[in-house]
């Protein structure tokens, strides 16, 4: 004797419906509970009489490369303008270093108040870079900065809230969305998918997919432990038959703080908003999917880490095993949006037999809508701040499929630990250039119309 389930289909003479329902559930159960996560999630308040404040507990590391480019005095000034006690800047290479020396030497002046360091490496490695710096901490908290983002006034206070907890370590902010043309609208869509998934997991269980390096505060005290400094400069992979690797370092520094008991805090306010431009003359599409890739084999070889070396994750943060980890390597758009169409054009939910819906096409269209609704929620935030965009949507879920690939290529390129996307070389080389469609902004100030500039209120590699 066969029952009929609520949507009137006999499950016990349907196969196909079960392979369906099985995995419809996989891959949209997470999109439910994340979607809860999203709206239950509190930053921390900020304190009237506060145990950390930027004057007198922060230093700020700023590893660079270019700083002649437009980006980096802006990036400098606005740090500085939180105050905090001290800024290390680490060039890449000694070429550099007058440079680098030149472009802060002014900022002295007019910031008396806070101690600017200017040291160099021999090359242009982002973890030797940041080690050289984290020798000269004295402070208890410090804060990673990339040298093309820009802080808000009361930057600081805001993300220096979460340490009143003495048990977190790290703390994520809100990362920037990046917008100019229809590649910049992908990359900015991109992260805003990051965001979304990090502030949901962060309220589920405490868990990310990574605190980005853009902007992280840190305990000094993780940074400092005799065996964080030796295995981040010179990390290996699979096996130890590949590396040393340069990028990953947030990956790292991420899976450091959760494998030693520390928690980790999403901050999420207007306040911690931070920004970044990005020029348009370069050949975009081939630097974003160069930056698609390089995240694509960060997430290859992080989450098969934090699952099978670490392990820590497992009982500290279950849900993001299965949301964050396993999903991370396992969600082929392309692959996994054909295969539910296809097992749903097999059952007999499909053929009719429901009360609540009389014919085969309108059963099929429900699940269309739901997959492109999947689509939307998480990118809402964006196209509510740049409905002009909403006519580019289209491209959006052609490149989602697309990522599938680069995915796949990702996965078989695995062992490929350059930093793609950037030309660190080339970039420690040329002369400042303000190119046509770049952004331009002064010191503290605002960015001239035209920019390439977007920020975001919310913090990607498994989202697409």
């Amino acid at each position: 004797m066969t029952t009929k389930n609520p949507l009137g289909v006999h499950a016990e003479g349907d196969p196909w419906f079960l392979w369906f329902f099985a995995l419809f559930v996989w891959r949209y159960l997470r999109f439910i509970v994340n979607l809860a996560g999203f709206y239950l999630y509190k930053p921390s308040p900020i304190l009237d009489k506060p145990t950390y404040t930027g004057g007198r507990d922060v230093t700020v590391i700023v590893p660079t490369v270019e700083p002649s480019g437009p980006d980096f005095l802006p990036c400098i000034t606005s740090c500085a303008k939180n105050r905090p006690k001290r800024i290390i800047i680490v060039a890449g290479g000694k070429a550099l270093l007058e440079k680098t020396e030149e472009v802060v030497e002014p900022l002295k002046e007019k910031y008396p108040d806070v101690k600017f360091d200017v040291d160099f490496t021999p090359a242009a490695n982002k973890r030797d870079q940041v080690a050289r710096a984290v020798r000269l901490v004295d402070t208890p908290i410090t804060v990673m900065l990339d040298d093309h983002v820009f802080w808000r006034p009361r930057f600081l206070p805001s993300v220096l809230a979460p340490f009143e907890d003495p048990k977190v370590g790290l703390v994520g902010t809100n990362n920037p969305h990046l917008r100019n043309r229809i590649w910049n609208m992908l990359g900015a869509l991109y992260l805003e998918r990051h965001n979304f998934e990090n502030r949901a997991t962060n309220a589920i269980d405490g868990g990310v997919s990574v605190v980005s390096a853009r902007t992280a505060a840190i305990r000094a005290e993780i940074l400092q432990r005799p065996d964080f400094l030796p295995r981040y400069t010179k990390e290996m992979f699979f096996f130890n038959i590949f590396g040393p690797l340069n990028p990953d370092d947030d990956n790292y520094v991420t899976r450091f703080v959760v494998k030693h008991g520390w928690k980790i805090k999403i901050q999420q306010t207007p306040d911690s908003l931070i920004e970044t431009t990005v020029g348009v003359t370069e050949p975009l599409e081939w630097k974003f999917i160069g930056q698609c890739l390089r995240w694509s084999r960060s997430t290859w070889r992080s989450n098969t880490c934090s699952l099978f070396t670490d392990r820590t994750v497992w009982k500290s943060q279950p849900y993001c095993v299965y949301a964050v980890h396993i999903a991370g390597l396992t969600n082929f758009a392309a692959i996994i949006d054909p295969a539910l169409v296809y097992l749903f054009t097999k059952t007999q939910l499909y053929r009719g037999y429901s009360w609540w819906s009389p014919t085969p096409l309108l059963n099929l269209s429900i699940l269309l809508c739901w997959i492109m609704l999947t689509k939307v929620v998480k990118v809402y935030p964006y196209y509510a701040r740049h409905p002009e965009d909403i006519p580019l949507f289209p491209y959006y879920v052609l490149f989602a499929y697309f990522h599938s690939f680069l995915k796949a290529w990702a996965m078989i390129t695995f062992w490929d630990c350059s930093w793609s996307g950037r030309n660190l070389k080339a970039a420690a080389m040329k002369e400042p250039v303000t190119a046509p469609g770049s952004a331009r902004r002064e010191p503290g100030g605002s960015v001239e119309p035209g920019d390439s500039l977007v920020a975001t209120k919310l913090d990607m590699t498994n989202a697409i």
